[in-house]
């Protein structure tokens, strides 16, 4: 590879982005001669925008392994699943959209929320997905892995896109990118959403996105981006209905409400019709990228403006037999933050070396709440907090490139993280705490053969914990929980544009004590391991032609048992995907279709496995034609119509007419088939 290919290689890979065309090259290139281990994936726009986005979370099952499922309500944070970690809204995958991190810390409903709706799945050019707390550059949430989303600051073609389908599916968007003077660039889109869902009490999602981006180039070797997004969107929920109250589906030993004299609710439907919530997200970010003979230098500066209110009810009637056990948690926050790196490369004696410097800092000034409703009207106030919350990263990586046969990644990366609550209700849950952490990171690739890559990985990571449980007067959580990763690994193509791939990996997590932001307390559990296997294969033919296959086996465990099993609650143990996607322009004429299979194996609920959370296979179709300035599509999700349960939690809860509470499997039914077509024309 040529100095200025690798150097144009490195820049794409960090945080200022570049047009589709330049993205799909750096992917090339960045998986052959950039990867550090046999699970870290770059995935381009061609084959992204094959891939089903009902929802713009499903983008990032496009990294082998992760899943992104709903858990109630069309406006609310996926539940993430990645390596054994149920990671729940983002606790253990650490996620970005152009380095800005999208975790939200001390978030009212759960540790490093992550709500991917503010995205356009069309702006996306380029997914990079990390497994393991091997990587310097990355830091909270960085256990299970880390996934960062590329977007366009250029198209070649303008488009206006229309989507109607089933349940109220309707979608316009618009992207154009204006004709600016020589050394500009510009993207600017709007996308408008609405949906009612299959279920009994209709979602009645709304959401609007606007996004604006402008590139200046400064001379042949730098430039500015300037970046903005704004969202916003309401929904109705039907929440998670406990399986005993639908009938034909209760678990063994329960009967069925008709033995009592009581309806059964509807596999789509609902016990409190008044769920539901409204969020809104406003971000900005000025990136700069720049490089002189052997150095190139990257920095940001980004701006988050965010207030969420969601209204739901898991419990029913066991706290609150007459009135009922509805919450409302509301989250307000600002959020600031830099990323600057400095990356040398120097040669020596035959040996490539390439030093990253990197800081990060990030600062979240917070107010949140949780209230005791009715119907959506306050009843009373369980607690009510500003909370401050910084967070300081530094880190130093040297690659080394000894010869064409043996390279080895070496590094470590210091965060410090500083809290203060006042909390205004309890005033338990007031004062301040701080933590510090040194994650030291190595890897070693070996290639003995030019279609042979051999890895070795380790890296110690970590995630925060909840700032309000972090200062509690009595059993304060650990602000900082590291974990520790092992993974060894190989690639082998033995045909031009197929790969092969094998991973065997470990994680340590040191505790599981995490933040209930549902009932607002702490909820301790011990130290887990977990430990698998990951195979793949995939098959590119130049860019029009892409197919792959995933599977992941895992066991997750806690390493003592505690009198109650072993079993960590939800966590994946074997997932499968798989599929091909096809778009080849023949003269005038540009067909397209894709065929993808995701499947979810049923694993423990509680942690004595008495009760299970069952899997789930599903398949996705889409198939379309171009032709000139036009397009004709249509999506099929859950082509085969599978019944499916997209989340399943084990709750204790109590309906009106029971007695006292039942500990039982509550889900939220996956959707049926469900057919749209699009239709978009361009200029």
């Amino acid at each position: 590879m040529n100095r200025p290919r690798a150097l144009a290689a490195i820049i794409a890979t960090c945080f200022a982005s570049s047009t589709a065309e330049a993205h799909e090259h750096a992917e090339v290139v960045v998986h052959g001669e950039r990867s550090d281990a046999a699970s870290q994936v770059h995935v381009g726009k061609r084959e992204l925008e094959l891939r089903p986005r009902l929802r713009p979370a499903d983008l990032l099952e496009a990294v082998p392994g992760l899943f992104a499922v709903q858990p109630a309500g069309g406006g609310k944070a996926s539940q993430y699943f990645l390596r054994g970690f149920d990671a729940d809204h983002g606790t253990d995958v650490a996620f970005f959209v152009d380095g800005v991190p999208i975790n939200m810390v001390s978030h009212v409903h759960g540790q490093g929320f992550t709500d991917f709706n503010f995205l356009i799945p069309e702006l996306v050019v380029g997914l990079d997905g990390y497994k393991g707390p091997y990587y310097a550059q990355f830091g909270n949430f960085a256990t299970a892995g880390a996934v960062n989303l590329r977007l366009a600051e250029a198209f070649d073609e303008n488009v206006a896109q229309y989507t109607v389908g089933q349940y109220g599916i309707m979608r316009g968007l618009l992207i154009a990118s204006p004709r600016l003077p020589q050394g500009w660039r510009s993207v600017i889109a709007a996308e408008f959403f609405k949906n009612d869902g299959p279920f009994k009490n209709p979602e009645d999602l709304t959401r609007l996105n606007l996004f604006g981006r402008v590139t200046h180039d400064l001379g042949l070797q730098s430039k500015i981006a300037l970046t903005w997004m704004s969202y916003g969107s309401k929904w109705n929920g039907s929440g998670q209905i406990p399986a005993r109250a639908v009938c034909g589906e209760s678990e063994t030993g329960t009967p069925p409400p008709t033995t009592i004299g009581q309806p059964c609710v509807d596999h789509f439907g609902f016990v409190d019709p008044t769920e539901g919530g409204a969020t809104q997200r406003h971000m900005g970010s000025v990136s700069f990228s720049t490089s002189w003979e052997d150095t190139d230098l990257t920095a940001m500066l980004y701006l988050t403006k965010y207030r969420f209110s969601l209204h739901s009810n898991f419990t029913f009637f066991r706290d609150d037999a007459s009135r009922g056990d509805q919450i409302e948690q509301n989250d307000d926050r600002t959020v600031t933050g830099t990323d600057i790196r400095l990356r040398n490369h120097v040669h020596f004696a035959g040996t490539k070396l390439t030093t990253t410097l990197g800081l990060q800092l990030r600062a979240d000034s917070i107010e949140n709440s949780l209230h005791h409703d009715q119907s959506r009207v306050r009843l009373d106030e369980k607690f009510a907090a500003n909370i401050t919350e910084s967070a300081l990263g530094v880190f130093v990586e040297e690659d080394i490139k000894l010869n064409r046969y043996l390279r080895f990644v070496v590094g470590g990366r210091a965060d410090r993280i500083d809290v203060s609550v006042d909390e205004r209700v309890t005033r338990s849950a007031s004062g301040t705490a701080a933590g510090m952490t040194f994650s030291p990171k190595w890897a070693a690739i070996v290639t003995p053969l030019p279609t042979l890559d051999l890895f070795a990985n380790y890296g110690r990571g970590f995630h925060s914990n909840d700032a309000r449980g972090a200062v509690l007067k009595a059993n304060p959580a650990r602000l900082i929980t590291p974990a520790t990763g092992y993974e060894v690994g190989a690639r082998v193509r033995p045909l031009k544009n197929l790969s092969f791939t094998a991973t065997g990996f470990l994680i340590d997590l040191d505790s599981e004590l995490v933040w209930s932001g549902d009932e607002g307390t702490t909820e301790a559990a011990g130290a887990t391991r977990r430990y698998g296997l990951e195979v793949g294969a995939r098959y590119r033919m130049g860019n029009w032609f892409f197919a792959d296959v995933d599977a992941t086996f895992t066991h997750p465990a806690f390493r003592v048992n505690a009198g109650n099993g072993d079993a960590v609650a939800l966590a994946p143990r074997r997932t499968l995907t798989g599929g091909f996607g096809v778009r080849r322009t023949t003269g005038d004429f540009t067909p397209f279709g894709s065929v993808r299979l995701k499947s979810l194996a049923d694993r423990p609920a509680t942690s004595d496995g008495s009760l299970v959370a069952r899997g789930f296979t599903t398949l996705d179709l889409n198939a379309g034609l171009r032709w000139k300035k036009i397009e004709v599509a249509v999506d099929v999700q859950n082509l085969l119509d599978t019944k499916w349960r997209e989340v399943n939690f084990a709750t204790a809860s109590r309906l009106s007419y029971e007695r006292s509470p039942v500990t039982g499997i509550h889900y939220s039914p996956g959707w049926p088939r469900t057919v749209m077509g699009r239709v978009a024309i361009y200029w």
